[in-house]
């Protein structure tokens, strides 16, 4: 479960996200193992609004667990990484409530808890990240005492027009032979990309797009990859990898990549589109081009060995045998 719950956070593709400790082997001591379950969509609040957020804690343990659950700034980083920081949010430490009291959740059980959000009367349209610690209460095993934490995060959406931009970079790379640099070549079976997404803007960002990849000078069949919807947030960037299949032995592959983003409002988007051209050999093509010339220098030589030979044979025919030295007597 903690595995599942770590993923989920990895991914950072809907807007919901938990990461758990790192847990020790199982034992007849080790803790319960816990879960959270957040809103999976970013919950719209208006400025100034008061609202109770809903959250799941759940136990699949044999036993019950006593826990308490505070609130904890949460940082972001690139490609969906996630750190807490140990403290309280700066920002919605005095406008969140959290459960003053112990929560005992029930064994192989759940229980919802409620976070009251009071948003400020003045805040900037955006989402906003909420981060929370599910923590159990420590108890005594022998001699040592073992606290797996939970964190989590949910989202809230003050609406409202917003700056958002995106700029991206494609990096396909090409023959590298020692001091041999070929940008536009590659010998290989597939053209392999690297798509990064960089957030430059004030606001979050979630986009999604397509890699479609044509064929030239045959007419290959097209192709199209998805790229599923991230969430990105200010200043944070996220790579993926984005791939083309040539279509004969020697192609020309050209991949085509569009990002989508919304614009100031989520009525009109932007896009950004990113082109690369490679002209893909397999490596098959290689072999038997290498094997072709082979088998040429083998006949060249053969050939020259055999002229050699018929025209030392013609040489020797037409000389003639020796003549016989002759002497003079006086």
């Amino acid at each position: 479960m903690a595995g599942i719950v770590a993923l989920v956070v990895a991914a950072l593709v809907a807007p919901v996200g938990a990461v758990a400790a790192s847990s020790p082997s199982p034992g007849p001591h080790s803790p319960r193992s816990l879960a959270v379950s957040v809103p999976a969509d970013p919950v719209p609040l208006v400025p100034g609004d008061t609202s109770p957020i809903h959250i799941r804690v759940l136990n699949p343990g044999s036993t019950s667990v006593t826990v308490t659950v505070k609130g904890e700034g949460v940082t972001l980083g690139d490609n969906g990484t996630t750190r807490f920081t140990g403290a309280p949010d700066p920002q919605w430490a005095g406008n969140t409530d959290f459960p003053p009291d112990d929560l005992t959740v029930p064994a192989q059980g759940f229980i919802d808890v409620s976070i009251t959000v009071h948003v400020p009367a003045h805040i900037n349209p955006d989402l906003y990240y909420i981060g929370f610690v599910v923590t159990p209460i420590a108890t005594a095993s022998g001699s040592v005492i073992v606290i797996n934490q939970i964190g989590a995060f949910f989202i809230i959406n003050v609406p409202g027009p917003r700056d958002r931009k995106l700029a991206a970079d494609l990096n396909v790379p090409g023959l590298n032979w020692g001091p041999i640099h070929l940008g536009s070549l590659l010998i290989g079976d597939q053209v392999v990309g690297k798509l990064t997404a960089h957030n430059v803007g004030p606001s979050s960002v979630q986009f999604f797009g397509e890699n479609d990849a044509t064929h030239a000078p045959f007419s290959g069949t097209p192709s199209q990859q998805r790229i599923n919807k991230s969430l990105l947030p200010i200043r944070r960037s996220r790579s993926l990898q984005v791939t083309a299949q040539p279509a004969f032995p020697i192609d020309m592959v050209t991949m085509t990549v569009t990002l989508t983003y919304p614009d100031q409002t989520d009525v009109a988007t932007k896009q950004i589109v990113l082109t690369k051209s490679m002209l893909v050999i397999s490596p098959w093509v290689i072999v038997v081009v290498g094997v072709l010339l082979a088998l040429v220098v083998c006949w060249r030589l053969y050939a020259r060995h055999r002229r050699r030979s018929r025209r030392q044979a013609t040489a020797n025919s037409t000389a003639g045998p020796p003549k016989a030295r002759s002497s003079a007597t006086r």
